[in-house]
C-alpha cells in the first residue's frame, strides 16, 4: 500500500510541478533516442493551423478542452502512448468527445500563434512551456490556462484517470493529489488474460476450422474488462467451441504462424491486419477470409451473435451483420429465453448505469 501511495504522489508531482531548476541545467528538451522507435501521429488528432488561441476557442465552443501533445521523431514514450494508450477504446472515446488534441515537435520550426495570440515557433513554445520530456501532454482550460500536464509515459489506467479529472472540471475543486487519492487507477494485470478455449502457441496455419483471432496487449483495463465481462461466460465459451482460437499480444515480438504458413511477428502480424484497438476480434472462416471484426467493447448477447454468425455461416445469406442481430434478438424474445442465461448485465451491471 505505501508503495501505490508514493507511486500516485510521483505522478501527481510530475504532472503539476513545475521544472524551471532541471531547466536552467538544461535549456534544451532531454530524451534519450533509438533508431528503432519510429512511429506515425494518430490521423485522428486536430488538423491545425497552428494557431493555439483559435483552437483553444474552437475547443470551448465545443465544449472540449485543448490539448497539445508536444512529440519528438525516434521517441520511445511517445511511441508507447501512442501505441499503447490511444489504442484502447475508452482512453480513444474519451479523447473523441472531450478533447482536441494538437500535436508540436519540440525540435520543430514551424510558425506556431501561441495562447496568448504572439507569434512563435513550435520549439520556442516548447521551451516556454519548459517542456522537458517527450511526449508532455499538457490541458488547457477555456481561458488557455495550463490545469494538468503529463511529463512522459504513464499506464494507460493512469491516463484515464487524468482525461476524467480533466474533462469533468474538478481541477477546479480539487488539487490532482486530492483527486488520485480519491479516484486510484483500476488495477490491470501485466500478462495476458488466460481463457480454456485459447490454443497454446499462436500457429493460425491449421486447415478445416474458422479463426478466431484475439489481439490484445498487457496492461490493458479494456481487455482485463472483455475477460472478466464477457469472455468468463459459459454460454460465450461454448459459441467459441467451433473456432481455432489465438490469442496475439499485439505489440510483443513471438513468432506468429499465418494462415498463408509465413511466420512472422505478433507485432508485425498485427500491423499487417491494421488492428488499431485492443481489444480486437477477427474472426476468419475455413478458407482463411476474414469475415468480421470486433474492435469496440461488446456484452455477451452480441459477442454470442457475432460468433454465431461466422461460425453457422449466417454470413453468407446475411451480408449486413445489424439485420441478423434484430433478427436473433426477435427470435429470442418470442421463444421468451431472453434473461434465462447468466450475461455481461448479471456479473458486470455497473456497465449499464
Amino acid at each position: 500500500m505505501t508503495r501505490i501511495i508514493i507511486r500516485y504522489c510521483f505522478i501527481a508531482l510530475i504532472c503539476i510541478i513545475p521544472i524551471t531548476m532541471h531547466a536552467a541545467k538544461s535549456p534544451e528538451p532531454v530524451q534519450q533516442v533509438t533508431t528503432f522507435d519510429t512511429f506515425e501521429l494518430p490521423e485522428w488528432f486536430k488538423v491545425s493551423f497552428l494557431d493555439l488561441s483559435e483552437d483553444n476557442l474552437e475547443a470551448a465552443e465545443s465544449n472540449k478542452h485543448l490539448v497539445v501533445f508536444f512529440w519528438q521523431d525516434f521517441c520511445a514514450y511517445c511511441k508507447d502512448t501512442i501505441e499503447k494508450n490511444l489504442t484502447q477504446q475508452s482512453i480513444r472515446e474519451m479523447f473523441d468527445q472531450h478533447f482536441d488534441v494538437v500535436a508540436l515537435n519540440i525540435w520543430g520550426s514551424k510558425e506556431v500563434f501561441g495562447l496568448d495570440g504572439e507569434t512563435t515557433t513550435e520549439k520556442e513554445i516548447a521551451r516556454a512551456l519548459e517542456v522537458q520530456f517527450t511526449p508532455t501532454i499538457i490541458f488547457f482550460d477555456s481561458n488557455g490556462k495550463p490545469v494538468l500536464r503529463l511529463n512522459g509515459y504513464v499506464s494507460p489506467a493512469e491516463m484515464e484517470v487524468a482525461l476524467t479529472y480533466v474533462h469533468t472540471e474538478r481541477y477546479q475543486s480539487q488539487t490532482i493529489f486530492e483527486y488520485l487519492a480519491a479516484n486510484k487507477p483500476r488495477s490491470v494485470n501485466a500478462s495476458l488474460n488466460s481463457q480454456p478455449f485459447i490454443q497454446g502457441g499462436a500457429n493460425l496455419d491449421v486447415a478445416g476450422q474458422p479463426k478466431a483471432i484475439l489481439f490484445e496487449q498487457t496492461n490493458c483495463p479494456d481487455c482485463d474488462l472483455f475477460h472478466r465481462c464477457v469472455l468468463s461466460l459459459n454460454a460465450v465459451r461454448n459459441r467459441f467451441k467451433p473456432f481455432y482460437t489465438v490469442q496475439i499480444d499485439m505489440w510483443s515480438k513471438a513468432p506468429v504462424i499465418t494462415p498463408s504458413g509465413n511466420t512472422t511477428t505478433s507485432r508485425d502480424f498485427a500491423r499487417d491486419l491494421q488492428i488499431k484497438y485492443a481489444p480486437s476480434l477477427v474472426l476468419l472462416d475455413t478458407q482463411d477470409n476474414e469475415i468480421i471484426r470486433v474492435e469496440s467493447q461488446l456484452r455477451s448477447f452480441h459477442t454470442e451473435a457475432v460468433l454465431e454468425y461466422v461460425a453457422q455461416g449466417v454470413y453468407q445469406h446475411e451480408p449486413n451483420f445489424q439485420r441478423y442481430i434484430e433478427e436473433r434478438g426477435d427470435i429470442i424474445r418470442s421463444k421468451g429465453e431472453q434473461g434465462k442465461t447468466i450475461s455481461t448485465r448479471d456479473i458486470c451491471p455497473e456497465l449499464y448505469k
